[in-house]
């Protein structure tokens, strides 16, 4: 049977098992309040045992791993939620801050611009030859044309600014994931399972700050390393030790705009319509989709407005009584629509064409209010022309106009306010399911000093037990040499 050695190497190798299980319950308390820090539990395992005359004796305790406490569904589940909270959070900030811009309010708003204008033609029926209100109808006019300019600037404007974000957004996936995969070689090369807790918490961390910026699905290999997607599936970010870069250095033939490309080796694929989530997502879809559509509806209404003030101007009679045919928006004759502007291309630029026919603002006794020739005082055009703003339907260009034009401008208005809203309630809700989560994973990882203080006491008594043991095996064994040195 063992001897009296045997039992010191028992009672040592308890006090060293005990006095490193003491060093991980210190570590955690000391890291009780360091962010993304896991857990950490102390393994103990028994050592292998001695047989002795049929017999097998136990040789002490072996502190065989220190595990990091994780989750990793709810680590998954975190860096989903975080990335849908990140881009509808810069949605909402970026269209609360161009909501008051847009907003339809007292005499400066668009659709008090485009009554006032309208308004213009209905005063001038009542004197068709007062060129005081000629002149004034030229003044609305001129007045609408600059608040729907200054508008569609302000989106374009908003546009510019999401490209460059989505540059220095790009820059920073990178780093991210550069960081990540050679945090992966440090997991992958651990000599056991777990043991480098340290860098997966480092890892997660930048894990979840990537998350921030594009959303992405993450799935753990055999060897503990992250293989990182696209939440869209369109590319791989990183895989074990590999990055793989985000490009925006080309642009968009069409609108000018960078796009984003990922390098998958032997090609680069394009994933800018791909990318939803994060704060790379939302700005790509502000840039291209939200600014655009916005824009898309001033260009209609600049559109509707210009066909249908030009063609009824048409029909009509300036002054002279002899002069008809004049458009008084400059644009296409037959369509009455600004120059460049079709239905096939959204009516891009009608907003941007759109300025008063420089004839008639040189001369405004062109202004065609009466409605026969040879009527000088006639104001049937006139009227006719005040009363557009009341009148829908379709003219001969195929803009369908269903609406009087300061109803439009009203649901344009409802429709910034409406999303705004939307994406602020979009935002708090994934807020506090991520806060949940968070919560979740913490009473899992988190470090509870409660807990903490209990495991102290219970490691402290196993080592008080451990150094009394080798003190009984002292007192023996001096007494052993005692009796045979007499």
């Amino acid at each position: 049977m063992p001897g009296l050695n045997a039992g010191l190497y028992v009672g040592l190798s308890g006090i060293q098992a005990q006095q490193a299980a003491l060093n991980v319950v210190g570590n955690n308390i000391a890291n009780v309040n360091t962010p993304n820090y896991s857990r950490q539990q102390a393994d103990l395992t028994s050592n292998q045992a001695l047989a002795s005359g049929g017999v097998y004796f136990g040789t002490g305790v072996t502190l065989s791993a220190v595990q990091g406490i994780r989750d990793q569904f709810l680590d998954l589940q975190i860096y989903h939620q975080t990335a849908l909270q990140s881009g509808a959070q810069d949605r909402y900030s970026a269209l609360n801050a161009i909501s008051p811009t847009l907003a339809d309010s007292g005499t400066t708003g668009l659709a008090a611009q485009i009554q006032s204008f309208f308004q213009g033609f209905q005063n001038l029926a009542a004197r068709p030859e007062d060129a005081a209100l000629r002149t004034n109808v030229i003044g609305q006019a001129q007045n609408m044309i600059s608040s729907m300019q200054s508008q569609y600037q302000m989106l374009t404007d908003q546009q510019n600014t999401a490209d460059q974000s989505v540059q220095n957004l790009v820059t920073q996936v990178n780093t991210l994931t550069s960081q990540i995969a050679q945090l992966n070689t440090v997991v992958t090369t651990e000599t056991s399972p777990g043991s480098r807790n340290d860098a997966r918490d480092q890892r997660a961390a930048l894990t979840t700050q990537l998350a921030k910026l594009v959303g992405i699905h993450v799935t753990e290999g055999s060897q503990g390393e992250y293989q990182i997607t696209l939440d869209s599936g369109g590319a791989v970010l990183v895989s074990g030790n590999t990055q793989y870069q985000m490009d925006a250095s080309s642009t968009s033939a069409t609108t000018g705009y960078h796009l984003v490309k990922v390098d998958q080796g032997s090609t680069a694929v394009d994933v800018t319509s791909a990318l939803q989530n994060g704060s790379l997502g939302a700005q790509l879809d502000l840039r291209d989709n939200v600014y655009a559509g916005y824009k898309t509806q001033l260009d209609t209404l600049a559109a509707g407005i210009a066909s249908q003030v030009n063609l009824q101007h048409q029909k009509g009679y300036a002054l002279d009584g002899t002069t008809t045919g004049l458009n008084f928006f400059t644009g296409d004759p037959a369509t009455g629509l600004p120059t460049g502007a079709t239905a096939a291309n959204s009516y891009q630029g009608a907003v941007t064409n759109l300025t008063v026919n420089s004839a008639i603002v040189n001369d405004p006794s062109l202004i065609a209010a009466a409605g026969a020739a040879g009527a000088a005082g006639d104001n049937a055009n006139a009227n006719a022309l005040g009363n557009l703003q009341f009148t829908g339907g379709t003219n001969a260009s195929g803009l369908v106009l269903g609406s009087p034009f300061s109803t439009v401008v009203s649901s344009f208005v409802s429709k910034v306010g409406t999303d705004t809203q939307s994406w602020n309630v979009q935002s708090t809700t994934q807020q506090n399911l991520v806060t949940a989560l968070q919560a979740q994973r913490d009473s899992i990882s988190g470090v509870d000093l409660n807990e903490e203080a209990a495991s102290l006491m219970t490691l402290q008594q196993g080592y008080q037990a451990s150094t009394r043991f080798l003190s009984v095996i002292n007192q023996l064994m001096q007494q052993l040499v005692t009796s045979f040195g007499q």
